[in-house]
């Protein structure tokens, strides 16, 4: 039977991992330490994992006063360059800066948005970004509802099992089940409920022998010629 990820000891920002407690449902939940040493706090595998959480909300709130106090004038962040403090009085209180990018544009940007870089342009990089988009789609699109990179997609941040395709369930007895899909083609196939997680997960590599794998290699063969 396949081992479910263990993140005991794993560092996620200034959370570290220092043991499983009891699921809520089929989510996995996490004792965290912070490193400025406040009472631990319990958090989910998703929000650890894709990086939701990092901190028992001290970072957020040191962001937040760096950026309402340090003066940001000159620095820059990503392709904005802050040149003065935005005049405008806001009910939020919240500081705003007058910002050039590179693209010639000027913006007024939440002072802690800059600081944990969540906005590092005008918005023209977003247009940048949607060129490449459309160049990466057209190369991987291999026809209308197949996409090949979600076919070969890394395991989802917030999976219960740890493996791909293989989800908890309970039959109407009551009994822990392991169930294997699969999507193709915007339908999902139903790959069985197995007693064991082994059986689930050679149901799954099955279904991706059937399902996915002839794509793959017809992609593959289209953009070799």
């Amino acid at each position: 039977m396949a081992d479910l990820i263990d993140l005991t000891g794993d560092t996620y920002g200034r959370l570290k991992v220092i043991k499983e407690v009891e699921r809520k449902g089929y989510t996995r939940r996490w004792l965290c330490q912070c490193s400025c040493n406040s009472d631990p706090i319990i958090v989910t595998m998703p929000n650890l994992r894709n990086n939701h959480t990092r901190s028992c909300g001290c970072l957020h709130s040191e962001l937040t006063s760096q950026a309402n106090m340090v003066d940001l004038v000159g620095r820059s962040f990503g392709k904005l360059k802050v040149l003065r403090r935005d005049p405008k009085k806001r009910k939020s209180q919240k500081v705003f800066w007058i910002c050039e990018c590179k693209c010639g544009n000027s913006c007024s940007v939440e002072g802690v948005k800059l600081v944990d870089e969540t906005t590092k342009s005008c918005g023209c990089r977003r247009a940048e970004v949607g060129e490449e988009l459309k160049e990466h789609n057209k190369k991987n699109l291999y026809e209308e509802d197949i996409f090949v990179p979600l076919l070969k997609s890394k395991l989802r941040s917030d999976s219960t099992t740890g493996v791909k395709g293989v989800y908890y369930h309970r039959d109407k007895k009551g009994n822990l089940k392991y169930r294997a899909s699969i999507r193709i083609k915007n339908k999902t196939y139903y790959l069985g409920s197995h007693d064991t997680m082994e059986k689930a997960i050679a149901a799954r590599l099955a279904g991706e022998e059937k399902y996915h794998a002839p794509y793959i290699e017809a992609l593959k063969e289209r953009n070799n010629e």
